[in-house]
């Protein structure tokens, strides 16, 4: 009787701790992965069958010219690497990508580094905070052409877990310049304080101190007034779109108005406190709907006549397919326009435009966008400073036969400050980091090249940047003002560009486009970085596509030209449709 008593409590234990075990997370009971499960694949876009799957001890290639095995190409192919790796210790981790073309970084399947373009060398860091533990790491990486790089790399940096934030994220200072660590994070329900003489919390002085609120809410779209009642300072971006910037002392409220598309917006706002009173309030009204498009639609392709079809529409977002936008207007062989006023705050702003077939679109007067051809569904875009405002909005479509559609939307890329500030007595230097840099007449790769730099070559900033920060202006030798690009992996330099007051002074027109062509004659054809086989390639194109022809070397046998996505390089002619038109190009090379 005593055995199979025990019998039985032996079987129960057991069963308890089957039960157990069951229970115990997964995760807990696996090994990290001691390599990378490497996937290799000869097209650019990580799809269909790879090519090669092996294990890699570590992330850190440089290939050069060359190729990570002979059965890859050396150009357009791409990467995936998988792996979950132990992570010792609690603590934000610094991973540093170093790339050349694109990558991308998942850390438990969360995007953290995103550089997804052809690109020379250069490195980007993204700070995670991650329990002690196994996380899984993916990285993806694609080569177009020329050197192939791709590195991972991370540190431990310190710090504590990050606040739950369901709210605002509330980050206090210890200074009136939003300097250096928050002394306190943590979820504010709302922006509504008035702190008197008092202080945010105990780790916060009464005096001098200064905040920083973000945040995104979702908007139905129209025209909204925000509000803000402050004691001293304050800045606030709504859409990413600077529409209150009062960094002074005093007690005042401020509003701004702004038209706001449906879905989530980014909203931030930033403040100081000198002495005496502390008051930070923000709030917001919906003013009116966001307003209509009048629409016009005519019975043949060039908007001539009189409209059969006009209505009021709330945005220009259509894909009749093989259909017809109303009852009077046929399937095929139509045309269509659209008006509108809208206000915009101050800034630089991209316009897009997707149409099968012909789109063409006016902001503020000036037509940005120009695709005025049958085509498969294709999009186009064009950029704009604004003064803000009232701004008129136009768009022109024509459909010739097959499908059709036309959408039209446009994002902020950055704000004008109305006052600049006076660049310092040092305004900083630059140094070339790239093999190759071009000086321009002005602020884009529409202007005018002046000379060309090469690595280790420094440059005299003369203390003023263009809108989006994207370009720097310098003093060449002879006293004259130029241009360069800003951005990392071209310049390095010891002053912050992102600081610099906007240039408000006149700039050069810039070159006007000399034609177009297409590519032919290739499946895809090199574009380099000058005129001939000895310059490194910047990437490839594919024949059809249409670029723009901005000049030729002096034999005509190599011609410059621009890609769609604003790329410029140099092409062998032989691949170049219109040929006519290349005699007439400006001699830019030897």
């Amino acid at each position: 009787m005593k055995k199979q008593r025990f019998i039985l409590v032996f079987l129960a234990a057991m069963m308890l701790l089957g039960g157990l075990l069951v229970f115990v997370p997964a995760n807990s009971l696996q090994a990290a992965d001691s390599s990378w499960q490497a996937t290799y694949w000869n097209n650019k876009t990580l799809s269909g069958s790879p090519v090669l799957v092996r294990n890699e001890a570590e992330l850190n290639n440089d290939w050069g010219d060359g190729t990570p095995d002979a059965i890859i190409d050396k150009d357009q192919f791409s990467a995936r690497w998988t792996r979950s790796i132990n992570f010792p210790t609690s603590s934000s981790y610094r991973f540093t990508a170093t790339t050349d073309d694109g990558m991308r970084v998942y850390v438990d399947n969360v995007l953290i580094i995103d550089s997804w373009w052809d690109s020379q060398v250069h490195s980007l860091s993204a700070d995670v905070y991650l329990n002690a533990g196994n996380h899984s790491v993916k990285v993806e990486y694609y080569e177009a052409g020329g050197k192939a790089v791709a590195k991972l790399s991370w540190t431990a940096v310190g710090g504590t877990a990050p606040v739950p934030i369901a709210n605002w994220k509330g980050e206090y200072f210890n200074n009136m310049s939003l300097s250096g660590n928050p002394v306190l994070v943590r979820d504010d329900a709302s922006i509504n304080f008035d702190w008197g003489v008092g202080s945010p919390g105990a780790t916060v002085v009464a005096d001098q101190f200064s905040a920083r609120w973000t945040r995104s809410l979702n908007f139905e779209s129209g025209r909204y007034r925000f509000t803000a009642q402050v004691d001293d300072g304050i800045r606030l971006w709504v859409n990413n779109q600077l529409i209150i910037n009062q960094w002074v002392n005093g007690n005042t409220s401020y509003s701004a108005e702004i038209d706001l598309p449906n879905g989530s917006i980014p909203i931030q706002m930033e403040y100081f406190e000198n002495v005496g009173g502390a008051v930070a309030k923000l709030s917001w009204v919906k003013l009116s709907g966001s307003g209509n498009w009048t629409g016009q639609y005519f019975n043949n392709k060039t908007l001539s006549g009189s409209p059969v079809l006009t209505r009021n529409e709330s945005q220009v977002n259509f894909n009749w397919g093989s259909g017809s936008p109303g009852t009077a207007v046929p399937s095929d062989n139509f045309s269509a326009r659209w008006n509108r006023t809208l206000n915009f705050a101050a800034g630089r702003y991209r316009f897009t435009a997707t149409a099968d077939d012909g789109v063409r679109m006016w902001v503020n007067g000036q037509l940005i966008i120009n695709g005025w051809k049958d085509q498969v569904p294709t999009t186009y875009s064009g950029e704009i400073d604004l003064p803000g405002g009232s701004t008129p909005l136009q768009v022109e479509y024509y459909e010739a036969t097959g499908g059709a559609q036309v959408q039209v939307s446009w994002t902020p890329i950055s704000t004008t400050p109305t006052t600049p500030a006076t660049p310092g007595p040092t305004a900083g230097t630059g140094t070339v980091v790239s093999a190759y840099l071009n000086i321009r007449t002005g602020p884009g790769i529409q202007y005018s090249i002046i000379t060309t730099l090469v690595r280790n070559q420094t440059v005299n900033l003369t203390g003023y940047r263009n809108a989006d920060a994207n370009w720097v202006q310098i003093n060449m030798s002879d006293g004259t003002k130029a241009w360069v690009s800003g951005k990392s992996y071209y310049l390095h330099t010891n002053v912050s560009i992102a600081n610099m007051p906007v240039w408000q002074g006149t700039t050069p027109t810039p070159t006007p486009a000399s034609g177009t062509g297409s590519i032919l004659n290739a499946y895809y054809v090199n574009v380099r970085t000058g005129p001939g086989v000895s310059f490194p390639v910047i990437t490839a194109v594919p024949s059809g596509t249409t670029v723009t022809l901005l000049g030729r070397n002096s034999s005509t046998t190599w011609l410059k030209l621009r890609l769609p996505n604003g790329t410029v390089g140099w092409m062998n002619a032989y691949y170049i449709s219109n040929s006519a038109t290349f005699p007439s190009l400006p001699v830019l090379g030897s």
